[in-house]
């Protein structure tokens, strides 16, 4: 089944009362959101809004009818203080920050679309293959789990030699360019790997959903060399991601820029093991009742506090939990019950 598969395609995964869409190149995730299905998401949503604050850069401050504050991209539109607008939802709220918006245009007829089309028309490459996967046996096969548990490791081994170590603060982001066990000969080779190595930046900011400021610290180069990097960062940075503001290197020699955030961060996903561990059940439990033969015959047997957690979580409807006093606390087994 797997090997059928495309190199190349979105995989959403539905179910344990939780949504996630994963675009897959060569068996390995290069983008990620989730959500749990009670909180829909607010990304491509069409809303009312109302101009309080003009900013730089062809940016607006606006209020939605619920009083929330949404930094709105306008272009080059001459809009008004007090002036009413249409905009579309470009990202997920993230602590006190205002939401990202765009200004809406009947390019985006996201109407009619559900959450996860209104999300893959947005974020997720077109025209790729959509798998859905009700039972998450994809997920389970690929054992993207893994895949996701690796892209949260601060260290990352570049193909060509050299390591990227990622630190995430409350302020910024920190990339450090390490050049260990690659030998340079001179400053042209420098500069070569500096641009290889901003493009694998890129794709794990992408992956781990990284936001707001980010510091990148290349190894020293001259000033003639850093002007050039910047114009390819600038040319290159640009086909992928159009939003992000590349501002150049600073006095401490860091290279910085901004970028919107539009998903939560890869890591707000994992952050109680537990919950991880559970959900993971939940999910084992939906790919094994699909092998079953009988529909009919399905029994979940568990102790005292795997039922309590199961009383409120969607399962399969023809699964009975069942809990037994003489198992452990915290064990389940699915039967198939003989008749």
């Amino acid at each position: 089944m797997i090997n059928k598969l495309k190199d190349h395609f979105i995989l959403v995964d539905r179910c344990a009362e939780q949504t996630r869409i994963v675009e897959i190149q060569n068996k390995k995730i290069v983008k990620f959101t989730c959500w749990q299905d009670q909180v829909p998401p607010l990304i491509g949503r069409v809303l009312d809004a109302k101009i309080i604050k003009k900013l730089n850069n062809g940016m607006v401050r606006a209020n939605l009818k619920n009083k929330k504050i949404v930094t709105v991209k306008v272009g080059t539109k001459s809009l008004k203080i007090n002036e009413q607008i249409k905009v579309i939802i470009t990202s997920e709220e993230f602590d006190d920050k205002p939401i990202q918006a765009k200004l809406w245009s009947e390019i985006y007829n996201f109407e009619k679309f559900n959450d996860v089309e209104r999300i893959i028309e947005l974020f997720f490459n077109k025209n790729v293959p959509v798998i859905e996967d009700n039972y998450a046996i994809f997920w389970n096969n690929m054992d993207l789990d893994s895949c996701f548990l690796r892209a949260l490791d601060p260290m990352i081994k570049i193909e060509d030699g050299g390591v990227l170590w990622i630190e995430n603060t409350k302020a910024a982001t920190l990339i450090d360019v390490d050049t260990k066990q690659l030998l340079i000969k001179n400053e042209d080779q420098m500069l070569k790997f500096c641009k290889n190595t901003f493009v694998k930046c890129m794709d794990e900011i992408n992956l781990r959903n990284i936001g707001g400021m980010v510091l990148i610290d290349f190894p020293r180069l001259s000033f003639n060399r850093k002007k050039n990097l910047h114009e390819f960062i600038i040319k290159e940075g640009t086909k992928k991601f159009p939003d992000i503001n590349f501002l150049g290197f600073s006095r401490l020699q860091l290279y910085e820029m901004y970028v919107p955030r539009n998903f939560k961060s890869l890591e707000s996903f994992y952050i109680n093991k537990n919950e991880f561990d559970f959900q993971n059940h939940i999910r084992s439990l939906w790919r094994i009742s699909k092998k079953m033969k009988s529909k009919n015959n399905i029994q979940f047997i568990c102790g005292k506090n795997l039922f309590k957690k199961f009383k409120n979580k969607k399962i399969p409807d023809f699964i009975n939990v069942i809990e037994r006093s003489d198992l452990p606390n915290d064990y389940g087994e699915l039967l198939e019950k003989k008749i």
